[in-house]
C-alpha cells in the first residue's frame, strides 16, 4: 500500500465506485488535515504578488472555483483536485457560483452574468451590465439579482436573462475621499424587498419585482464607507459593515441603529447562535451579542491581515488571514485553537472558505485549492502513516 493510499484511508477517502462524496460526509468537528493542493487552472497571473477573490463552492462531486488568471470558472474533482470541466466567460470569476437546480449561475470581471447548464460547453444566456462584477448573484425562482463595481443593481429573468429592472446608486458628493474600493456586496432579498449596498456607504432596499427604491440609509463611515459584505439578516434586523467603519444593527422597519461596533470589513458577519461574528478589516475576529452588540471575546491574527467570513462548524470557527494563515478559534472563549501555515506557497487567503461535509476548501492568493478532511470518525491517529507533502502526487 502506497503512503497515499493509506493516508486516504485514515481519512475516510476510500473511493466507493464513481461516488466522490459520499466518503466525505459527515461535520468539521476537529481540525482537517491537508489531503491534497493544486493549483488553480489557468495562466498564471503575472505579478509579484495578487489576490484570488474567487470563493469555492462545493456542490456534489465537485468544487466550482473561479481563478484571477483566466477567463472561465472550473469544475474540479472533490476527491482528488483535477479539473474535469469548464465554463468559459469573458473575465476573471471572482465570486461563488450559485447552483440552481440544473443551472450554474456566476459573474465574471468583465461584467458579464452566465448562466449554464451542468456539464455544458455552451450558455444557457448570458448579459452585459455594463461594469465588473466581484460578487455573487443572488437567485431566486424566478430572478437573478447582480450589483456590480458601477454602483448599480439590476434584475435579470432566470429563464432567458432579460434585464428587468435596473437601479442606478447617485453619485456621493460629499464623499471625503474620491477613491471608491473594487467591489460590490451581493444583494439580499428580504421579503419583498432586495437589499444592496453601494461605495457611499448607503444600504438601499429596492422593491423586489420592480426595482423602486423604498428607503436608503447611510452606514459605512470614514475613507472608505463602501459597504462590501453582504448584509445579514437577524431576526427584524439588518447586520452590515463598512469597509472602514462600523459594523452596524439595524431595524429594518424604522431603520433606527440598534448598536454599532467601530470596526469595519469586507466580508459578511454571521450568526452562531445568540451572537453576531465578524471578521474585521483590521485583522481582528470579533463575536458579538445580537440584540445589544456586546462583546463576548475579541481575536486578533498575527499578522493583522483583512479577515474572510467567519465559518461556524461543530470545531470551532474558521476563518482565513488576507496576509497569513487560516486558523480555527474556539466560538465559546475566542481562544486559537489550530492554524494552518503551509509555508511561502500560501501567501494569504482572501475568499472565503467553503465547507461541506467533513471537507474544507479554501484558495490561497498564490493561486492554490486547498482541500483539508477532518479524520474519518473510525481512524486510529496512533497507526499514522505520515502526511502527504503539500500538494501529493501530481497527476
Amino acid at each position: 500500500m502506497t503512503i497515499k493510499a493509506a493516508f486516504a484511508g485514515i481519512l475516510g477517502l476510500t473511493a466507493t465506485g464513481n461516488d466522490h462524496s459520499g466518503s466525505l460526509s459527515g461535520t468539521v468537528d476537529s481540525p482537517p488535515a491537508l489531503i491534497w493542493a493544486r493549483d488553480l487552472p489557468g495562466a498564471r497571473v503575472s505579478a509579484a504578488s495578487h489576490t484570488e477573490l474567487g470563493t469555492p463552492l462545493i456542490v456534489g462531486d465537485e468544487i466550482l472555483v473561479g481563478s484571477a488568471g483566466s477567463n472561465a470558472l472550473y469544475s474540479l474533482n472533490r476527491r482528488s483536485g483535477t479539473l474535469e470541466h469548464q465554463y468559459g466567460a469573458a473575465g476573471p470569476v471572482q465570486a461563488a457560483p450559485v447552483v440552481a437546480g440544473e443551472r450554474i449561475i456566476f459573474t465574471d470581471a468583465a461584467g458579464y452574468t452566465w448562466c449554464y447548464r451542468k456539464g455544458a460547453e455552451k450558455e444557457e444566456w448570458k448579459h452585459y451590465g455594463g461594469a465588473p462584477v466581484m460578487s455573487s448573484p443572488t437567485v431566486t425562482s424566478d430572478a437573478v439579482y447582480i450589483s456590480n463595481v458601477g454602483s448599480a443593481v439590476y434584475a435579470l429573468g432566470i429563464e432567458d436573462g432579460a434585464l428587468l429592472w435596473r437601479h442606478l446608486q447617485e453619485e456621493d458628493l460629499q464623499r471625503s475621499s474620491r477613491m471608491e474600493l473594487y467591489g460590490a456586496p451581493s444583494p439580499m432579498v428580504a421579503g419583498n424587498l432586495v437589499l444592496a449596498g453601494f461605495h457611499d456607504g448607503s444600504l438601499v432596499a429596492l422593491t423586489q419585482d420592480t426595482g423602486e427604491r423604498q428607503w436608503q440609509r447611510r452606514v459605512g463611515e470614514g475613507r472608505y464607507p463602501d459597504l462590501l459584505g453582504a448584509p445579514l439578516l437577524a431576526g427584524a434586523d439588518v447586520i452590515v459593515a463598512g469597509f472602514s467603519e462600523p459594523l452596524m444593527s439595524l431595524n429594518m422597519d424604522t431603520r433606527n441603529v440598534r448598536w454599532r461596533v467601530d470596526a469595519g470589513g469586507t466580508s459578511a458577519p454571521v450568526l452562531d447562535r445568540d451572537w453576531v461574528v465578524h471578521g474585521g478589516t483590521d485583522g481582528k475576529l470579533r463575536s458579538v451579542d445580537r440584540l445589544t452588540g456586546a462583546p463576548k471575546w475579541m481575536w486578533e491574527s498575527p499578522s493583522g491581515g483583512s479577515l474572510t467570513r467567519p465559518v461556524v462548524t461543530d470545531a470551532g470557527i474558521f476563518v482565513g488571514s488576507s496576509t497569513d494563515g487560516l486558523y480555527l478559534i474556539d466560538e465559546d472563549s475566542g481562544e486559537e485553537i489550530w492554524m494552518f501555515e503551509p509555508g511561502y506557497t500560501l501567501s494569504g487567503i482572501s475568499a472565503n472558505v467553503a465547507v461541506e461535509g467533513r471537507q474544507l476548501v479554501a484558495v490561497t492568493n498564490a493561486g492554490r485549492v486547498l482541500s483539508l478532511v477532518v479524520p474519518a470518525p473510525s481512524a486510529d491517529w496512533a497507526k499514522d502513516v505520515g502526511v502527504l507533502p503539500l500538494g501529493g502526487e501530481r497527476e
